[in-house]
């Protein structure tokens, strides 16, 4: 679920007011924010839940965003109530793209992986560019079954995004695939570096 993590840190900073008098504040919750994404990806998901709570106390103009991303950590638990409670009182105020994300992860929490799949392809014709959909589309497919299907989605993402996970999942569906998956790393590597300032970029996703 790092791609859930992804998702919660960009949707929150990016909300964030960027105002002289609040630079403190936005400092702070930054942090906050990134700490709740890294226990969200380790899988301590109340402590992270707990975290975004707070948020909300000293940070009421981000409630839509945070709850959105509360209500995706409940699916991810299981706690299909407190989800779909929280989602009711926001969901007049919420996207279209939204709307699609938080319904393909409702299904995902109910083992209903093909109509998760949908809804997740819905919200990338929404907003190509929207990472964590590929990436659970992705995986979905591969719950279903169709291992090829889920590399050609994976490998249509990366034209819009080199986020390490997106590369990450790739190269472990290659291995599954192929005993030549090494050439097609390679291949990403080329990718990397010739669209990106690669200096610093965590190449240990492409597992050479």
């Amino acid at each position: 679920m790092y791609g859930l993590v992804y998702h919660l840190d960009q949707a929150l900073l990016a909300g964030l007011p960027y105002v002289q008098e609040q630079r403190v504040i936005k400092y702070k919750t930054s942090l906050l924010v990134q700490v709740a994404g890294a226990l969200a990806g380790s899988g301590s998901i109340q402590p992270a839940i707990k975290l975004l709570k707070q948020i909300k106390t000293f940070q009421p103009e981000l409630s839509l965003p945070v709850s959105n991303a509360m209500i995706r950590l409940y699916y991810q638990v299981g706690n299909i109530f407190k989800g779909e409670t929280l989602l009711g009182e926001i969901q007049d105020r919420l996207s279209e793209e939204e709307r699609e994300m938080n319904a393909g992860f409702k299904l995902i929490a109910h083992g209903e992986y093909s109509e998760a799949y949908q809804h997740f392809a819905r919200a990338v014709n929404v907003n190509p560019t929207n990472t964590v959909a590929s990436i659970n589309g992705a995986v979905c497919l591969l719950y279903l079954g169709r291992l090829g299907d889920s590399i050609i989605q994976f490998e249509g993402a990366i034209k819009t995004s080199l986020h390490p996970m997106l590369l990450f999942n790739l190269v472990s569906l290659y291995e599954l695939k192929t005993i030549a998956s090494t050439s097609k790393k390679y291949n990403l590597l080329d990718t990397i570096t010739s669209k990106t300032d690669w200096e610093g970029f965590p190449f240990e996703c492409l597992r050479l």
